[in-house]
C-alpha cells in the first residue's frame, strides 16, 4: 500500500473512533462515522484497483484479462533494478548474463563454476560493475 492510503485509512480508523466515543451525540458520531467509512472505502477500492489493474485491461467498454505469462517489463527496466537493488540484484543480474551468454554458445554449459560466480557475488560494487562492463562487451563482440 502506498503512504496516501496508509494515511487515509489512519484517519478514517481516528474518525470511525471518534464516531464511537462521541456515543449518544448524533451531530458528532453521524459525521465522523460517515468520513471513517467512506475512507476505509476508499482505500479499499483504490487497493483493489490498482492490483486488478495489473490482471485486467479495457477494451472498448469491455474488461479482458490480461494472459499470465505477460512480461511485466522490459529486462533492460528488470536489470536496472537489479542494479538499484545492489547486492540482493546481483543474483539476477548474473543470471541475465547466463542467458545471454548461453544462446550465443547453444552447448548448454555454463560459463563460470559456482566459485567463480560467488567470488563476483561478493565483489565491491566498482569492481562488480567493471565485471559486468566487461562481460556485455564480449557478448557484443560475439553477436
Amino acid at each position: 500500500m502506498s503512504t496516501a492510503s496508509w494515511l487515509a485509512l489512519f484517519l478514517g480508523v481516528l474518525a470511525l473512533a471518534a464516531a464511537i466515543q462521541a456515543g449518544n451525540d448524533l451531530t458528532i458520531a453521524v459525521p465522523a462515522g460517515a468520513v471513517g467509512v467512506a475512507l476505509v472505502a476508499l482505500v479499499g477500492v483504490v487497493e483493489v484497483r490498482s492490483r486488478t489493474s495489473q490482471l485486467w485491461r479495457v477494451r472498448g467498454t469491455v474488461l479482458v484479462r490480461l494472459p499470465p505469462d505477460r512480461p511485466t517489463s522490459d529486462s533492460l527496466l528488470q536489470l536496472r533494478k537489479s542494479f538499484r537493488a545492489g547486492i540482493i540484484g546481483r543474483s539476477s543480474i548474473l543470471a541475465t548474463l547466463r542467458g545471454l551468454e548461453r544462446d550465443l554458445a547453444p552447448t548448454g554449459r555454463t560459463l563460470l563454476s559456482l566459485e567463480e560466480e560467488r567470488a563476483i557475488l561478493d565483489l565491491p560494487p566498482e569492481p562488480f560493475r567493471r565485471w559486468v562492463e566487461e562481460r556485455i562487451r564480449r557478448i557484443e563482440a560475439a553477436t
